[in-house]
Formats: C-alpha cells, structure tokens, sequence
C-alpha cells in the first residue's frame, strides 16, 4: 500500500515500522529490529518477542524505543481488506502530527441526547445511501447528511469543536484506511461501516470511524485538492459550498428524515433514552459514592471507543479501560471515569485493600500505598516516606 501510495495521497510516505500484538501475551512480531535489543529475528522473517510492560497496547501509533510504530492487535481479521484498511488507518495515525494535524481526542457527550443521536443516525443513512449511489442522487443524499449534521450543531453549538476534533483525528485515519485499503471497494466498505454504526449504543466517540471515509470519499470527488486546502475545517464543511448545501427548516428537514427512516429512528431513539437517563443516574451515583481517585500526569491508556459514556459535569464513562501513570496501572472491565480535563480516574466502591472493586484491579507501583478512607469514602495513592536516616544521633 504504502509503496502504490507513494506518499501522494498526504503528500509524506505512510510506510513505517510495525509491530503486531497479542493483547493477552504481549507477544510482538515486528518488521524491523527494537532500539532496545527485546526482539529477536526470526527464520521466516521479522523480529519477535514479548512486549514490556508498560507499553500500550492497541491499535494505534506508538513510541517505544526512541521509533514512532505502527501498532496493531491480533490476531488480525481474516479478511483481506479489512486488515488493510487497519494497518493503513494506524499507518496515517503515525504520521498525522509531521502533516500538520495533531491528535485531538474528544467525546461529543452530546451524542448521548435523543436529539443528538437521532440527528446523527439520520446523517449517517444519507451517507450510506450516498455511497451506493451515483451521479446526481449520491450528491443530493450527501446534501441530506450535512443539513442533519447542520441541524444537529444548530441544536449543540457548543458540540462543533468536539465535533470537528473527532472528524479531523479519527474521521481522517478511517478515510485513509478506506481510501488506500479497501481500493476499489471503498464505497462499499464504507456504506456497510455506516450501517454497522447506526446499531451501536455509543457514539459519542467512534461514530467518525464511519462517516469520516464517506466525506473524504466525496470531497475526493468534487474537490480532489482539499487534503491540501483542509485548515482548521471538519472535512465535511468543505463540501457546502460546492453542494451548495443550506439549513433547513422544521418542515422540510422532517420530509428529508422520512427519505431516511425517520419515525422509526425517532421511536428507538425514545426508548433509549428513557433507559440511558436510569443509567446515567446510577453511574452518577456510583461515581460520587466510595471509591478510589487517581491523579493522571503522565497518563498511557488503552479503551474500547465503542464503550464510552459521558457523564455531564463528571466526565466520561469507559467501560474497559488500561490505565497506567506513576502510582500503576489500572484495569476495569465494567466502568472507570476519567475527568473532562483527563487529570483524574475514578472507579468505585474499594474494597478494604483499597487496590481491587467491582470490576477493577490496581497493580500499585511498590513506592506506593493507598489511604484509608475520608469522611467521604475517598482512597487515593500515596507515596511511601523514605525511612528515617540512620546512625548515631548528634549530642546536644
């Protein structure tokens, strides 16, 4: 891939060394030899070993050893194309900070409401019909998509920021993977993403996973230079002007939901949430009730982005999550919470040790120990005092 690219698609070469990991082993195969001297070459080819602790593991781009790596987890899918579309997203993920657009993580919290989500399943059918269609009804159903995608920041003005960050850092690696992975199939590949998408219970982080590819694709075909031209814009602004794409009133953007399975969305989305507001108010409870709170400085993570909750005003929920920083590391399986300003990770209801609750266990670093609780049910690491310095006490 990175050898037909050639660099032309963002102007720099995606090829870079690669490690492939099992997640429950830590065993790595990589295309080229550690700066550390962990891996060993293999007979068949590359270089194999065991992964340090400490070292994140997920797909992703890494640095380890003084190399900026490409990462991802295997075993890897059996399909073709869908292992090409991983390795090229990650790819474009190891180079997008050298192309002017650093990482910028974001949770759209907003994509939790009713009305968020609704806005944004409809959007996403209108990509998905866009991708299967051609000529004059793949640009009228793209102009469908980005007036719900206007109405829905209409709604959450103050959701365009996280919107953009998401579009700009995910949407633009999943394009890539698509684009250079998937070849002549990525409008097929990207219209069965966006279906996939429109069942998931969470979306405020991964639902750019499925959109991105669709307006990149479409921008690489009536503005084949925007790559370039891209600035601080989310890839689908670029294309109301050349749609000539305008808000919509009440009326007729309810007449375009129809086109999409409006009513139907409108209902299920209902139904969820009535369920998501009784969650929301037992994870409240949960988060504000005993627990452990750990200071995040020098934080490594790895998370499930299909499996994240936001809590308004407390932060955001990850239902699996690897967190490492100073005092160990920690892993949940069924919920921990990190602040909006990701300074702070909670999870809930310590048990007497303080290192273990529902759901999570903390591997504390030795020059550690956890408090006893305070009025308010709250441990926190701390580190161990040195010992006294020894030897004769001077005579007064």
């Amino acid at each position: 891939m990175c050898t037909a690219d050639a660099g032309q698609l963002w102007g720099v070469s995606l090829c870079g060394p690669l490690l492939v990991v099992d997640a429950s082993t830590r065993q790595v195969w990589a295309t080229q030899r550690d700066t550390l001297n962990v891996l060993a070459p293999t007979a068949g080819g590359g270089w194999v070993g065991v992964l340090p602790q400490g070292v994140p593991v997920a797909n992703t781009s890494i640095e380890w050893g003084g190399v900026r790596w490409i990462m991802v987890v295997g075993p890897l899918p059996d399909d073709a194309t869908t292992r090409r579309v991983l390795v090229a997203h990650e790819a474009w993920h190891r180079v997008q900070a050298s192309i002017g657009l650093p990482m910028q993580d974001a949770v759209g919290a907003h994509l939790e409401t009713e009305r968020g989500r609704t806005l944004l399943r409809l959007e996403m059918r209108a990509l998905s019909t866009a991708m299967l269609s051609n000529g004059r009804a793949r640009r009228n159903a793209v102009k469908d998509a980005i007036a719900f995608r206007m109405a829905r920041l209409a709604t959450f003005p103050e959701a365009s920021a996280a919107e953009a960050g998401l579009d700009r850092n995910e949407g633009l690696a999943a394009y890539t993977g698509v684009r250079l992975g998937a070849a002549s199939q990525a409008h097929l590949h990207t219209a069965r993403a966006l279906t996939a998408a429109d069942t998931q219970q969470a979306l405020a982080r991964s639902y750019a996973y499925a959109t991105g590819p669709a307006y990149g694709l479409m921008l690489d075909e009536l503005v084949p230079s925007w790559r370039a031209n891209l600035g601080a814009w989310a890839p689908s602004d670029l294309l109301v002007g050349p749609l000539r794409v305008r808000p919509l009133s009440s009326r007729a953007l309810n007449r375009q939901a129809g086109r999409y399975g409006g009513e139907q969305i409108a209902s299920e989305e209902r139904a969820r949430a009535e369920n998501q507001r009784q969650l929301i108010a037992q994870l409240q409870a949960r988060f504000t009730g005993p627990r452990l709170e750990l200071p995040l400085g020098q934080m490594q993570f790895e998370f499930d982005p299909n499996q994240v909750t936001p809590l308004a005003g407390l932060g955001t929920v990850y239902q699996r999550l690897v967190v490492r920083d100073v005092w160990g590391e920690l892993r949940a399986t069924e919920g921990a919470l990190i602040s909006p300003t990701f300074n702070l990770l909670t999870v809930s209801a310590p048990a007497a040790s303080g290192v273990s609750g529902p759901g999570w266990t903390l591997i504390l670093n030795p020059a550690y120990l956890v408090t006893v609780p305070d009025a308010a049910g709250i441990v926190r690491p701390q580190l161990i005092p040195p010992p006294p310095a020894r030897g004769r006490r001077p005579d007064n």
